[in-house]
């Protein structure tokens, strides 16, 4: 059976930001937090560990409640935690892999549903603008910004509507980029086994390989 940690309630002054946590968390990063906090309110997640007091994940959540209730240490709260108990070593390598297991998020995913979600939000799930147009292009349902996010709010009412226009051209030219990228591609066939070995000899490929750079044949027939 898989041993599960205990869900209690502690105070805040019980727990110790890890001195050595990998993860760095920027003041923006924090700031959103407390903003999706304040949304939707604490949904958890905090793991504690209960030998030596310190952070094992969650340090975000903490600093981003440590901003909304202006803690100094004096004015104490309640936070719900994972508790567990874990050795020096343990805690250590919990630590890493909480940091070193973080995934990047999948945006093709993203870009499917993204339609669902308000543009003018983007920013405050954590995007980047850079990554705000990689999922528009990579969306079959993308949204029309009738808001520009917040990176785009520059200038005049004339002035934004141009720069909401000129993202829109760029989602536009990383889409059609995207696209010829994955048409580029050819489907050979053989008459007979002995046709695709002798390609495959030629090429100095394995019979086993299904993937052959097109600029690698071309070499051959230049």
């Amino acid at each position: 059976m898989i041993k599960n940690s205990e869900t209690i309630i502690i105070k805040r002054s019980q727990i110790n930001l890890n001195p050595i946590n990998p993860k760095r968390h920027t003041d923006r990063a924090v700031k959103l937090q407390e903003k999706n906090l304040k949304k939707v309110g604490f949904l958890g997640g905090i793991v504690w560990n209960r030998n030596t007091g310190n952070l094992i994940d969650g340090h975000r959540r903490i600093m981003a409640m440590d901003l909304y209730y202006k803690y100094d240490g004096a004015n104490d709260y309640d936070v719900k935690v994972e508790s567990v108990e874990l050795d020096d070593k343990t805690e250590k390598e919990q630590l890493t892999y909480m940091a070193v297991g973080n995934t990047k998020p999948d945006i093709d995913l993203i870009a499917k549903y993204i339609g669902d979600i308000d543009p003018i939000k983007y920013q405050d799930l954590g995007f980047d603008d850079n990554q705000i147009r990689d999922i528009l292009a990579f969306s079959d349902d993308s949204p029309m910004i009738e808001e520009p996010f917040e990176g785009m709010i520059i200038g005049d009412a004339e002035a934004r509507k141009e720069n909401v226009k000129s993202v829109k051209e760029r989602v536009n030219v990383i889409a059609e980029e995207r696209e010829k990228r994955e048409n580029a591609f050819v489907t050979l066939s053989f008459s007979s086994y002995e046709a695709f070995i002798s390609f495959m000899d030629i090429m100095s490929a394995s019979p086993d390989e299904r993937f052959i750079k097109g600029e690698n044949v071309l070499k051959l027939i230049e």
